[in-house]
C-alpha cells in the first residue's frame, strides 16, 4: 500500500514538472535569466531549452529515486523533486 502512495506522489511531481517545462517552452523568451547579481541585474543566462531541462531533470530523477528507494533517503529525494518544481516556478517569476 505504501508503494502505491509513493508512486502516485512521484507521478504527480513528474507530470507537474513536464507541464511547467512545456508551458515555459511556449511562453518564456529564448534566453532565460538563471542568475541575478547583487545589483539586481541578470548576470547569467542560458538558452531556453537548457534552462528548462535542468529543473525538469532534477524533478524527474529525484521522483524516480523517491519511488524506488526503501531507505532513509526517501524524504530527501522527495524534497529534491519538489525543489525542482520550485526552481521552475522561480524561472517563470524571474523571466516574465
Amino acid at each position: 500500500m505504501t508503494g502505491n502512495k509513493e508512486k502516485v506522489i512521484g507521478s504527480v511531481i513528474i507530470v507537474v514538472s513536464l507541464i511547467l517545462a512545456v508551458v515555459g517552452y511556449i511562453i518564456l523568451p529564448e534566453s532565460l535569466t538563471v542568475q541575478i547579481g547583487l545589483d539586481g541585474k541578470p548576470s547569467n543566462t542560458l538558452p531556453k531549452l537548457f534552462a528548462l531541462l535542468i529543473p525538469l531533470a532534477i524533478s524527474v530523477i529525484f521522483s524516480f529515486m523517491y519511488m524506488n528507494d526503501q531507505g532513509q533517503r526517501k524524504s530527501r529525494n522527495l524534497f529534491a523533486a519538489i525543489f525542482g518544481i520550485f526552481i521552475s516556478i522561480l524561472m517563470f517569476v524571474v523571466n516574465l
